[in-house]
């Protein structure tokens, strides 16, 4: 499986024209998330580049220091704090809400924010596989040299899970039935 949306060095993909059609948000905004891990002083949660408090001033906009941080989320405050409270304790968040309610965008800024990679995801259609959600293999290195860690090729969800970071799955309620349930 091929990573979507992320060049070979981890860089952001390039449209047909070899020009990238939108860097992720830790790209975009990487000035205000640096300023904000540099004037942090609360406690982070484990695997967290910053505290909740930060992850909150960088989504609903405040000061760093000197720096203003520009709001990226224009809506309730609270539905922010739950968001980043229900992460905080190692807990799934799913976002639900009609189209164009910023449900993708705040996940890519709590994910930028947390763990500074917002790329790992899963992009749910209704031709989404179990295999683009947990693993696949490398049929040619399997036939090859049997099953091992060189032949297993990870999914956004699998690499996450192995470092302990966030991986995000948009638009799950377009998989099939079989793909939603464990």
């Amino acid at each position: 499986m091929a990573k979507k949306g992320t060049s070979e060095g981890g860089a952001p993909a390039a449209n047909g024209n070899g020009q990238m059609l939108r860097a992720p948000a830790e790209h975009l905004y990487a000035e205000e998330l640096e300023a904000l891990i540099r004037e942090d002083k609360f406690e982070r949660p484990p695997g967290w580049k910053m505290s909740a408090r930060a992850v909150l001033t960088y989504i609903c906009g405040g000061k760093a220091g000197k720096l203003d941080i520009s709001p990226k989320y224009i809506g309730h405050q609270r539905l922010v704090e739950i968001a980043i409270s229900t992460l905080v304790t190692d807990r799934a968040l799913l976002l639900i809400g009609e189209p164009g309610t910023a449900k993708s965008w705040l996940s890519e800024h709590l994910a930028a924010a947390i763990n500074g990679d917002s790329t790992k995801v899963v992009q749910g259609t209704a031709g989404t596989t179990e295999e683009q959600i947990r693993y696949t293999w490398n049929y040619a290195m399997l036939i090859a040299h049997g099953p091992s860690h060189d032949a297993l090729i990870k999914s956004p969800i699998f690499r996450a899970m192995e470092a302990g970071s966030l991986a995000r799955f948009e638009e799950i309620t377009r998989c099939a039935s079989r793909c939603r349930m464990p």
